[in-house]
């Protein structure tokens, strides 16, 4: 708190992430006055998700009430526009969609101008998703969907054919 009073007093925008989890919910009014009070914007985040690996630990603090299934994925610019690099130097495009990785330590920077076509290529629906007929209007990209199906999340959570709305 003494951060974000001086970040105040001096005049730095301050932009804060509200993340709701079940130990946490009751709190939302009170951390949205804290956010109101201090930052210059916030957004709250319940969705989340399970590790990169696909294991399903971080997905049992969910908040019930409080999962957002209302944005339907556009696309994304990763690979694109900004891409991830791990501490190894493998460029990938970005922190979920990890296939097919850019080594920057042999490749160099033009290895880069790969990313747009495996960005492409990831995005593709397949595996479980390939045919589905609600895939115009699915709430996530598919690598993330990927890295739900590794943890074996239930459908509700990340896909529409979990609230039964199975119609085109």
């Amino acid at each position: 708190m003494r951060g974000l009073r001086a970040a105040k007093a001096a005049g730095v925008a301050v932009e804060i992430a509200l993340i709701i989890t079940k130990r946490n919910a009751h709190e939302v009014s009170a951390m949205r006055a804290i956010a109101e009070k201090y930052a210059t914007s916030f957004t709250e985040y319940a969705n989340i998700s399970p590790t990169y690996e696909g294991t399903p630990g971080p997905l049992a603090v969910q908040a019930p009430g409080w999962l957002d299934k209302s944005e339907v994925f556009r696309g994304c610019p990763a690979g694109h526009t900004f891409f991830h690099v791990d501490p190894h130097g493998f460029a990938t495009m970005c922190k979920v969609g990890r296939e097919n990785p850019v080594n920057l330590l042999t490749e160099g920077l033009d290895g880069l101008v790969r990313l747009p076509g495996i960005a492409d290529a990831q995005m593709l629906r397949s595996g479980g998703c390939s045919g589905c007929r609600l895939s115009d209007t699915c709430r996530v990209c598919r690598p993330l969907a990927r890295v739900y199906q590794a943890a074996k999340a239930p459908l509700e959570i990340y896909c529409q054919h979990g609230n039964g709305d199975d119609a085109p």
